[in-house]
């Protein structure tokens, strides 16, 4: 009996180890091919909308006043025709991606992109108000989903569709804005307001920097902005980033309430070109409009480089940096109002870097980049709540890492104020399971199927050896077998392992160390009663039996589980 349950403990050993090396490998490859694929397409998507169409019509037509007026209006109403022609929202790409990642299991509606891509191009080319990253991120989104599907027969879980979705994100903002480490924090860390994504920090990696040497290769490696290199700085200067930080901030959450009431009362008008998008169409034009009459340039249109390039040189007056703060506020509004799609990672850039222009002249801050820079990644980091992601981005997007200490200064003190308010609205607060939600579906359609269970007559140190080192889990149901199947006995975990000496593991068995008083759910209760137990006693993990007289071992079921199991997709 005992050579048996070595046989087969063995055999669990080398069976483990196989399957660990196919999912390192496995991950490093899709991650790298979606990187690489999604990294080619933003090239196009970076050549064709922005270069060739934007910056074309930014040249030639927009110095037109009637012109600057009809392309923009033109544009953002032809978005919405497409996605109300094929019944999409006009979610951007970030937005899709944190939607997807929290409800549909990682995987982007492939239908959608028909309508969706066509909007971008007219919204992002014919000088729309928002982010290219927007189209980078859902391409990125798209790859990863067309990557799954066609390795289907690797039969991804759930939670590993969840982190290829965020790699394809990663590598759409990476290549897009030539800031691999930016892609792959940003990402981390926009489906939480207060937390980052779990096991998704190597994948994200590896994508990010395949994309990254796609988009090098084709278009280079010059920054995304030029300015001077700041080396020393003064206690004056950390003051001033105290204030730029208080300052965006404030504005960050008057911004974002603007935003999310105005967008909400142009979205109830009929059809899918009333009056009220078209009014909204009509003031997106106005601002480029003003901005030609008065400054010879449409900047508040478009994704924005011209704008925070504009602002980096200095020669843009106080006067001059507020009217343009109100133009490109009211132009993002305004833009997705009407039924554009774009990204908002690049307006809130915008918006932080008019203010930071503000107060580096009155501050008299030298150079004068440093308060437009700081303004930038203050602003980001409160209206994404990604305070890590804005710093980092300043140091890649400039070539400058000068500026690491006092941006995260700034991201600190603007995330501080602005509290929970954030431009997405499918951020979740962190990886946590809420009451609020009614879910009344069996916990057979979330649960984990193929648990590791424990013997309960093996020793402590056997134990430690061949299911902690090899599986890397936390608790283990103890089961026994039974001609039925295994028969729950008890939980065992890490913590019940420091309860007792090293030197007794040898002796000791599991049984005996085990804990007893077990909160199991059955298989047909609803995911709702999985909820409150695991919330009552503060749990990870709830053992699935098939029922309380049997107690036979089904499966098992995590707080992931419950956001994201395969019943999520029912919904």
């Amino acid at each position: 009996m005992q050579i048996r349950r070595r046989i087969k403990l063995q055999a669990r050993q080398v069976l483990g180890t196989i399957a660990r090396l196919n999912i390192f490998w496995r991950t490093i490859f899709l991650s790298v091919l979606i990187g690489s694929v999604t990294g080619f397409f933003v090239y196009l998507i970076e050549r064709v909308v922005y270069r060739l169409l934007f910056l074309t019509l930014y040249n030639t037509a927009f110095k037109n006043h009637l012109v600057v007026i009809l392309i923009p209006m033109i544009g953002v109403l032809a978005a919405r025709f497409i996605l109300s022609t094929g019944r999409v929202d006009n979610a951007g790409g970030t937005e899709e991606i944190i939607k997807s990642y929290h409800e549909f299991r990682g995987k982007v509606p492939l239908r959608n992109a028909l309508y969706k891509l066509p909007a971008y191009i007219a919204t992002l080319g014919f000088g729309g108000s928002a982010g290219l990253e927007g189209a980078s991120t859902y391409i990125g989104g798209v790859v990863s989903s067309i990557v799954d599907r066609t390795f289907g027969w690797l039969r991804l879980p759930y939670e590993e569709q969840r982190v290829m979705l965020l790699a394809g994100a990663a590598a759409g903002l990476s290549a897009m804005f030539k800031a691999p480490f930016t892609g792959a924090i940003f990402v981390l860390q926009v489906p939480y307001r207060s937390d980052i994504a779990p096991n998704a920090l190597v994948p994200t990696l590896i994508s990010s920097v395949s994309s990254y040497i796609v988009m090098v290769s084709l278009a280079g490696t010059a920054p995304l902005f030029s300015l001077a290199a700041k080396a020393q700085f003064h206690f004056k200067d950390f003051l001033s980033v105290l204030v730029i930080g208080l300052v965006c901030g404030g504005l960050t959450t008057l911004f974002i309430r603007i935003y999310r009431t105005t967008k909400k009362w142009f979205s109830q008008g009929r059809g899918r070109l009333g009056p009220r998008p078209v009014l909204a169409a009509l003031i997106l034009g106005l601002t480029g409009y003003i901005a030609t009459k008065a400054y010879g340039e449409a900047l508040p249109l478009g994704p924005g480089y011209i704008f925070i390039q504009h602002l980096l040189t200095g020669n843009t007056p106080i006067e001059m940096a507020i009217v343009l703060f109100f133009l490109k506020a009211i132009a993002v509004i305004f833009t997705f109002s009407a039924g554009g799609i774009g990204g908002s990672f690049f307006p809130l850039l915008c918006l932080g870097a008019a203010t930071g222009s503000v107060v580096a002249q009155m501050a008299g801050l030298e150079p004068y980049d440093f308060g437009v820079v700081m303004g930038m990644s203050a602003f980001l980091a409160a209206g994404y709540k990604t305070p890590l992601a804005a710093v980092v981005f300043i140091a890649e997007a400039t070539h400058s890492s000068g500026y690491l200490i006092p941006g995260l200064i700034g991201t600190v003190v603007s995330y501080v104020v602005s509290g929970s308010t954030s431009i997405s609205t499918h951020q979740r607060d962190r990886e946590d399971i809420h009451l609020a939600n009614r879910f009344h579906l069996p916990v057979r359609n979330a649960m984990i199927r193929n648990v590791v269970s424990v013997p309960s007559d093996i020793p402590l140190l056997e134990f430690r050896e061949h299911f902690i080192f090899r599986h890397l889990h936390r608790i283990y149901p103890v089961t026994e077998d039974t001609p039925g199947g295994p028969h729950l006995l008890g939980i065992f975990s890490l913590y019940d392992l420091d309860r007792f000496p090293p030197d007794t593991w040898e002796k000791t068995t599991v049984g005996e160390a085990m804990v007893t008083s077990v909160v199991t759910v059955t298989a047909d209760e609803p995911i709702l009663n999985a909820i409150a137990k695991m919330n009552e006693k503060d749990l990870e993990f709830l053992p699935v039996i098939d029922n309380e007289k049997n107690r036979r071992l089904v499966g098992g079921i995590t707080r992931t589980d419950v956001f994201q199991g395969e019943w999520a997709s029912l919904l």
